[in-house]
């Protein structure tokens, strides 16, 4: 197995050998954010050897405590319909990190909520069903017109 060093070592020809000029990559999405689910990675050879260079360097850099690591993307981006990927940072904490940003967007459930959203259902419920009255009374004055 290699050592960490001989690793660093590796990374560092690549990152020598392969000329950051003419990479190009982006992950295409189509334009369409209700379909940003389903996007496509594009690139050109050297494009997607250096983002794997990148990666590499990404998994063998000590990452600072509570910043992480940050390493530089932008001269790959394309000026084009995608997600323009400037940096990849690694951190130790992922889910934890996702799971405080994704729930900060949310107030804490208490019972008022639970009663709020009893209550918006049932009036979607009471609505449904005026809606069904309604739309029988008018086929019924219909008919009684016609016939």
């Amino acid at each position: 197995m290699l050592t960490r060093d001989q690793i660093q070592e590796h990374i560092d020809q690549l990152d020598a050998q392969i000329p950051k000029e003419d990479a190009q990559f982006v992950i295409s999405y189509g334009g369409d954010l209700a379909s940003s689910a389903d996007c496509e990675i594009v690139g050109n050879h050297i494009g997607y050897l250096r983002f794997g260079v990148e990666m590499l360097k990404a998994a063998t850099l000590e990452p600072e405590p509570r910043v992480g690591i940050n390493i530089s993307v932008g001269y790959m981006e394309i000026a084009r319909w995608g997600l323009r990927v400037k940096t990849i940072t690694r951190r130790e904490d992922v889910t934890m990190y996702f799971d405080r940003d994704f729930a900060a967007k949310f107030p804490p459930r208490t019972w008022k909520n639970n009663v709020t959203m009893s209550g918006e259902i049932l009036l979607g419920i009471f609505a449904v069903l005026c809606l069904l009255v309604g739309f029988g009374e008018v086929i019924a004055w219909v008919w009684h017109w016609l016939f």
